[in-house]
């Protein structure tokens, strides 16, 4: 079936070729935006470049040097992932890809070795909040059906809601959002977005 605008990524032609059924139309198609990625759970970076100062610290304190050990070597893994947290989730985000039909909603996200699907049909989505953001584009919070809820975040009603989630989470843009998948999080023309998804969801109530 034609998209409703033209393929942008490898990720929506692989899609297309290889996700989309034959009977299905694609309503809207999307990424999360990269730039503000780098900033989900921006704790996680604050946090290792404080292990990394105080790991530079304690190896010029000391006066000699021994064997490395398996605690230390894993201390100074941990503090790297940490602190490469911004390009993790940027790397991701990149990788990552929205697609909304007339038949369910697919997430896209390719790793290391295969390409990881989500799959929401109409009858899982209990509910959707749309978030606004500059230019067009915005964050569509999923309510999930207990069943199919990835996180308490979607299952829980009094977390779902905006504004209910905890202050250090809500610094970081992301509440309730655990990862990409767990909705449509800073993708562009979010309007279209969310017309696309009433379309959905109202199908299933006919």
């Amino acid at each position: 079936m034609t998209p409703a605008e033209p393929l942008r990524s490898p990720a929506e032609t692989w899609f297309q070729r290889t996700v989309l059924w034959p009977e299905e139309t694609i309503l809207w198609t999307g990424r999360p935006d990269i730039f503000r990625s780098l900033f989900f759970n921006f704790w996680f970076c604050i946090i290792g470049a404080f292990l990394a100062v105080f790991l530079v610290m304690l190896w010029l304190a000391s006066s000699e040097t021994g064997d490395v050990r398996l605690p230390e070597i894993l201390l100074v893994l941990g503090t790297l992932w940490l602190l490469l947290s911004p390009f993790r989730y940027g790397w991701r985000a990149y990788h990552t890809a929205y697609f909304v039909t007339d038949q369910r909603v697919v997430i896209l996200r390719k790793g290391l070795f295969r390409v990881h699907e989500t799959v929401f049909f109409p009858d899982d989505i209990t509910d959707f909040h749309v978030k606004r953001r500059a230019g067009n584009r915005g964050d569509i919070r999923l309510r999930l059906s207990k069943a199919k809820a990835p996180n308490p975040y979607q299952e829980d009603k009094e977390k779902w809601v905006s504004g209910r989630t905890g202050t250090i989470s809500a610094w970081s843009g992301s509440s309730p959002f655990v990862m990409y998948n767990d909705g449509i999080w800073g993708a562009e023309n979010i309007s279209t977005a969310a017309d696309a998804l009433k379309k959905l969801t109202a199908s299933s109530a006919k």
